[in-house]
């Protein structure tokens, strides 16, 4: 073990740099990879966006269509982009639609103003000198450089804009296509139910200029952006591994419009699950079962950062740079900084065990190793082991019928009692499956079901007298009786009876003739 941990200590600050990197680089998982860039907008001729007609019955002229734009970032061909980006580029290039497109001298300067009144809203004000030197720092990628034909996993999320750029670049660098997808905003369900479809879209069509794996895909975002991120991997079975940066998915309000969507069905969650946050902003995570509990089929880990007073954006490029390059966070400006190369560095780990299936990165997430001179005190990391879900309705006939129907209860007995979310719970579906198997005279079968589900709702004269069937097609007399018996006893409990229920008691006083 001591081995593997010191290969793991060396693996950080193994990368070597061009002379035209810029320091803030040299404590990042940077990896062997160069970087290309390019932002692409597609079109998705399934949806239409603008009525045919607009509010006054006129016909609208214009592209109906729904536009997606996808900023990429991909492993490279070294030397081969237009330039390298600075990060006055990514400050502005969300506007943007393609790599090469443009817009207004002053919409652009607009744009950079913005972001430098919100870093100097957070970290405190800076000098036109070093602003501009900020704004001048040659980042990792290359402005549309070739990518290489080699496959690579995709990760994807929603744009973010600036906030994620270095952490993209750095994913990139490892061997990762990074798409963000650009969202509309609004609410966060109506923010699911265009970026959801906008992402599944992007994977299609990202996969015809690079060679990536679409069946194991990992999903990501920071802050607000990690809402759609969440609810896609819920949705999509692609999804193998999934992480939230400073999300704040499970504070007080905002948690209340993660779960009003349709897509938010935690137990649905299959995908490895990352939730990173600080520790002081923990303490509002008042809905944090909803992760520790309610998705308790996926494996999920906890990081947990504890430097104190950590601030939310100390998560994202816009604290790091105020940190590398404006030197604007006084005495702990060394802690806050490790703080994000430590989630960085578990962020890139994270999906090298879950996509790469990368042993080191396994016995690194689990075993907590030093990671350079970094005080082990500043994070702490927790996780839970995956439980198994019941069986659903197909599946369980999949089961018996290739495994057969002692395996087939068995492995149902042992998960119903953690798992009441599966549909083979549901009575019609249960009952349905003993039918099909009774008329393919599969009798053993069919009576272990039928049992299963009068033991699960044991007040549904329905399912005693499909059981009740079951034994009179074996000709079990008695059981068929006593079980006739017991739906009489059920409907006796009812004032009135509906023509179904009148049905089930002339079935049963018949067949107590018989």
């Amino acid at each position: 073990m001591r081995k593997l941990i010191f290969i793991l200590i060396l693996g950080f600050g193994g990368t070597v740099f061009s002379q035209n990197t810029h320091s803030i680089y040299a404590d990042m998982p940077v990896g062997k990879y160069a970087v290309g860039f390019k932002i692409m907008t597609v079109i998705d001729d399934s949806r239409m966006l603008i009525p045919e007609y607009n509010y006054l019955g006129e016909k609208n002229d214009g592209d109906r269509r729904r536009k997606v734009t996808i900023h990429l970032w991909y492993p490279a061909t070294s030397n081969t982009g237009k330039r390298v980006i600075n990060f006055e580029d990514y400050c502005y290039n969300s506007l943007l639609t393609l790599t090469d497109g443009s817009i207004g001298a002053t919409e652009r300067a607009a744009q950079i103003n913005r972001n430098r009144n919100s870093i100097e809203g957070w970290f405190g004000k800076n000098s036109e000198e070093d602003w501009n030197r900020l704004l001048k720092i040659q980042m990792l990628a290359w402005i549309d450089a070739d990518p290489l034909k080699e496959q690579f996993p995709l990760l994807i999320g929603s744009l973010r804009p600036l906030s994620t750029t270095l952490t993209n670049e750095v994913l990139a660098s490892n061997g990762y296509i990074v798409a963000m997808v650009k969202n509309d905003g609004g609410s966060f369900v109506e923010s699911a139910l265009r970026g959801i479809p906008d992402m599944q879209f992007a994977i299609s069509q990202i996969g015809k200029s690079h060679t990536l794996n679409a069946k194991d895909i990992g999903v990501f975002g920071f802050s607000g952006s990690g809402f759609v991120p969440v609810l896609f991997g819920m949705y999509d079975t692609r999804v193998k591994a999934l992480a939230d940066i400073e999300s704040g998915l499970y504070m007080e309000g905002l948690f209340q419009g993660l779960s009003a969507s349709n897509y938010y069905t935690p137990a649905k969650l299959r995908a490895s699950f990352l939730h990173m946050f600080s520790s002081d902003l923990s303490k509002q995570e008042t809905h944090i079962k909803e992760y520790l509990e309610k998705a308790k089929f996926a494996k999920r880990y906890r990081l947990l950062l504890n430097q104190p007073q950590l601030h939310h954006w100390d998560f994202a490029t816009e604290g790091y740079v105020s940190c590398k390059v404006l030197n604007k966070r006084g005495v702990e400006q060394s802690r806050i900084a490790q703080s994000f190369e430590i989630s960085n560095i578990y962020l890139l780990r994270f999906f090298d065990a879950e996509l790469k299936g990368d042993r080191a990165a396994q016995s690194f997430l689990a075993t907590k190793p030093a990671i350079g001179s970094r005080p082990s005190s500043l994070w702490n990391i927790d996780i839970l082991p995956a439980g198994r879900p019941a069986p659903n309705r197909e599946e369980m006939e999949y089961i018996i019928r290739t495994k057969g129907i002692d395996q087939a209860m068995n492995i149902l007995r042992s998960t119903v009692k953690y798992d009441s979310s599966s549909n083979i719970l549901q009575g019609g579906n249960m009952n349905n499956l003993g039918y099909i198997l009774l008329n393919e005279k599969k009798y053993p079968e069919a009576m272990e079901i039928f049992k299963f589900n009068v033991e699960l709702h044991p007040e549904e004269p329905n399912f005693f007298d499909s059981l009740a069937e079951g034994y009179e097609a074996v000709g079990e007399k008695d059981k068929m009786k006593s079980t006739s018996t017991i739906v009489l006893h059920l409907l006796e409990k009812k004032t009135t009876l509906s023509e179904l229920e009148k049905g089930l008691k002339a079935n049963a006083e018949s067949r107590l003739k018989k």
